[in-house]
C-alpha cells in the first residue's frame, strides 16, 4: 500500500485525475450510492429554485417598465411576487428536510463504516504485511485516510456542486436573456481562474512540504510520550521539546511564508472579478438607454453576479482542496484491493477430527522481496502428543518455522501436512483454532486482566477462569490489593504496562491454558517462561507436564533454557535455516555437535552467575 501522504506532481492533478477520483470515490460509497444520487438531484433542483426568485424579479421590473410609473400594479407583478415566495419557501423546504437530513445520515454512516472496513481489510492481510507497515503509522494513515474522503463528500456537496450548479445555470440564463451582457460577466471568469491555477501550481508543493513536516512532528510527539520512560531515564525531556520546537517553527516560517504570499493572487484575482462585475452593470445601463436590454436583465445580473463572483471562489478553493484530498480514495482502494495472501482456497476443508499428526516436508522460506532463504528444504515431524523442540542461534528459522506452522505465512516451497492434509487446503480459521501459543512478547489489550486470559475464549466459566489463574501463577499476584485493587478486573494499561514481564508471560500461558480447555490441540511456547523467574518457571513446568497428562496435547517448543528443552521428545537443531542435528537431550549431548555446544554455553553461564 502506497503512502497516504504520497504527493500527486501538480502536472497530474488535471481534470482527468479528479474525474477518476470521483469514480474511485463512488466505488468507495457502498451501499450509500442510492441515497448520494437522491442529493445529487435534490441539490440540482435547489440551485434551480434559487435562481427562481430573481428571475421572477427580472419580469416583475420588465413589466413596471412597459406600463410604467404610476400605473396600477400588474397581475402579472403580483404573480411573480407570490412565485417568489413559494420558491423560496420551498426550496429552504427541501434543503432543511430532504437533503441536508439525507445527506448528513450518509456522511455518518459512511464515517463510521469506513474504518470498520479498513479494519476487516487490515485483519485480513497476512502477518508479512504487518510486518512490513509500522502499526501506528498504519493507525494514522487509516484515520487521516478516512478524514480526508469525508473531507471529499462534504466539500462536493456542500461546496463544490451548488456552487458549480448555481454558477453554470446562472450563466445559461444571462446569456439566453443578453448574450452581449452575458460574455461580458462571463469573459473575467477566465483569467481569474487561471491566476488562482497558477498560485495553486506555486504554493501546492510548500503546503505538502509543511504537512509532510507536520507528521513528522506528531511522531516526535507521540514517540516521546511512548518511551516516556527513556526520556525520562536518560533525561532528555529538553532534547525532545526542542526536536518538536525546530521543526514547529520551520513549520511556522513556511506557512506565514507562503500565506502572505498567496495574498497578492487573491489581490489580482478579486480585482478582475470586481472591476469587471461593475463594468457590466454599467454597460448593461447603457444598453437599457439604447434599447439594446431591459432594466430587468440588468436587475438580474445585478442580484446573481456577486453571488456568482462568491461561488467562483468557492469553486476554485474547494476544487483545489478535493484534488489534494481525492488521493485518499485512490489509496483507500489500494488497500482494499490489497491481496490477502493466506487466504481459504474455494473449497476449503474442514475435517471432523483432528488426530494430531503433523508433518514439515522440505519447507523452503523466503520474505516477499528477499533473496535469502529463512529456511532451506527442512523436514520434521511432530507426533500426537508428543513434545518437540526447535533449537539454535539466533536468526536460524526457528520463530519462522513455527510462524509457518500456525500458518501465518505460507510456505514459498514444500508443504506442511496436517493429519496427511496440506494445510493450504483445510479452513483457515479452523486450523489456527487447533494452536494455542505463547509468545516470549506476549500481546496484551487494554483492557482487564480476565479479559486478556479469556480473549480466544470469551465464553469461559468462572470455574475455568480459576483454573487457569492458578495454573498460570497469577492468584497469587492478583493478592496484592495496591497493583491489582479490583482483583481479576483490574485495567492493565495499554501493552500491558501496569504489568511486569514476568506477569506480562503469565497472562500469555494462562490465555493458551483456556484456550486448550477450549478444544486447541497444539501449544506453542515460544521463549515462553524467559521473564520468569525460577521458581515461577518450575510451576509452569508442572502445569505443562499436567496438561500434557490430561488433555493429550502436542507442544512446540522454542526455548534456550534447559529446563524446557530437556523434556522433549524430539529436538531439532537449527542452524542458517537447515536442520542439522535431531535426536532427544541424551542423544544430541553424546553427538557433541551444535547442540551440545549451546547446552555447554549456558551451563557456564549459568556457572558463572
Amino acid at each position: 500500500m502506497g503512502d497516504w501522504d504520497d504527493a500527486v506532481p501538480i502536472k497530474k492533478q488535471t481534470v482527468f485525475f479528479f474525474a477518476r477520483g470521483m469514480k474511485t470515490l463512488w466505488k468507495l460509497l457502498g451501499t450509500e450510492k442510492n441515497n448520494i444520487l437522491r442529493v445529487f438531484i435534490l441539490l440540482i433542483s435547489i440551485q434551480f429554485l434559487d435562481l427562481l426568485s430573481p428571475l421572477f424579479l427580472k419580469l416583475i421590473f420588465d413589466e413596471l417598465w412597459v406600463i410604467g410609473v404610476g400605473r396600477k400594479v400588474s397581475s402579472t407583478a403580483i404573480w411573480c411576487i407570490s412565485a417568489m415566495c413559494i420558491t423560496q419557501v420551498l426550496s429552504i423546504v427541501i434543503k432543511r428536510f430532504f437533503e441536508e437530513p439525507l445527506l448528513i445520515k450518509s456522511i455518518l454512516r459512511l464515517e463510521n463504516w469506513w474504518p470498520v472496513m479498513a479494519q476487516e481489510k487490515l485483519l485480513e492481510l497476512s502477518l508479512s504485511y504487518h510486518e512490513r507497515e509500522n502499526t501506528g503509522k498504519k493507525i494514522a494513515k487509516i484515520s487521516k485516510g478516512c478524514e480526508k474522503l469525508l473531507d471529499v463528500i462534504t466539500s462536493l456537496f456542500w461546496g463544490l456542486l451548488p456552487a458549480l450548479f448555481y454558477l453554470v445555470l446562472n450563466i445559461i440564463l444571462i446569456l439566453t436573456m443578453d448574450w452581449m451582457l452575458g460574455l461580458l460577466f462571463l469573459l473575467p471568469l477566465i483569467p481569474a481562474v487561471w491566476i488562482n491555477l497558477k498560485s495553486y501550481e506555486r504554493f501546492t508543493p510548500i503546503w505538502e512540504e509543511w504537512e509532510k513536516k507536520k507528521e513528522i512532528a506528531n511522531g516526535f510527539f507521540c514517540q516521546s510520550l511512548v518511551n516516556v520512560q527513556t526520556v525520562q531515564s536518560f533525561v532528555r525531556e529538553n532534547h525532545e521539546k526542542m526536536r518538536l520546537a525546530s521543526i514547529r517553527r520551520e513549520m511556522e516560517i513556511m506557512d506565514l511564508d507562503a500565506s502572505l504570499a498567496v495574498q497578492k493572487y487573491f489581490l489580482a484575482m478579486g480585482f478582475i472579478l470586481r472591476i469587471f462585475f461593475v463594468f457590466t452593470i454599467a454597460a448593461g445601463v447603457l444598453f437599457i438607454s439604447y434599447g439594446w436590454s431591459t432594466p430587468g436583465t440588468v436587475i438580474y445580473i445585478a442580484t446573481t453576479g456577486y453571488v456568482t463572483i462568491q461561488h467562483l471562489w468557492e469553486i476554485v478553493h474547494v476544487y483545489t482542496r478535493i484534488l489534494r484530498n481525492i488521493v485518499a480514495a485512490e489509496r483507500m482502494h489500494t488497500l482494499m484491493g490489497e491481496p490477502v495472501e493466506i487466504k481459504n482456497m474455494p473449497n476449503a476443508i474442514t475435517p471432523p477430527r483432528f488426530r494430531g499428526d503433523i508433518e514439515f516436508c522440505g519447507v523452503t522460506f523466503k520474505y516477499a522481496g528477499q533473496e535469502r532463504k529463512v529456511l532451506r528444504k527442512i523436514s520434521f515431524a511432530i507426533e500426537p502428543g508428543k513434545m518437540a523442540a526447535l533449537v539454535g542461534k539466533s536468526g536460524s528459522g526457528k520463530t519462522t518455522a513455527v510462524k509457518l506452522l500456525t500458518r501465518m505465512y505460507d510456505t514459498t516451497s514444500g508443504a506442511i501436512l496436517a493429519d496427511g492434509a496440506d494445510i493450504k487446503t483445510l479452513d483457515r480459521g479452523w486450523y489456527r483454532k487447533l494452536f494455542a501459543a505463547v509468545q516470549q512478547n506476549v500481546d496484551i489489550f487494554d483492557a482487564t486482566l480476565v479479559e486478556n486470559v479469556s480473549y480466544g475464549k470469551q465464553d469461559a466459566s468462572e470455574a475455568e477462569i480459576i483454573q487457569v489463574f492458578e495454573a498460570a501463577h497469577l492468584a497469587e499476584v492478583i493478592r496484592d490489593k495496591n497493583r491489582f485493587p479490583y482483583g481479576i478486573y483490574t485495567e492493565v494499561g495499554e501493552r500491558g504496562v501496569r504489568l511486569s514481564g514476568g506477569e506480562r508471560q503469565r497472562v500469555g500461558i494462562a490465555r493458551a491454558y483456556l484456550a486448550l480447555l477450549g478444544g486447541a490441540r497444539i501449544l506453542i511456547l515460544d521463549e515462553a517462561t524467559s521473564s520468569l523467574d525460577s521458581e515461577a518457571e518450575r510451576a509452569i513446568q508442572g502445569m505443562i507436564d499436567k496438561l500434557r497428562s490430561t488433555l493429550a496435547i502436542s507442544i512446540v517448543a522454542i526455548a534456550h533454557r534447559l529446563s524446557t528443552i530437556q523434556k522433549a521428545d524430539h529436538i531439532y537443531v537449527l542452524e542458517d535455516g537447515a536442520i542439522i542435528e535431531t535426536g532427544n537431550h541424551e542423544k544430541l549431548i553424546r553427538q557433541n555437535g551444535l547442540y551440545a555446544k549451546l547446552v555447554n554455553l549456558q551451563t557456564l553461564g549459568e556457572l558463572r552467575e
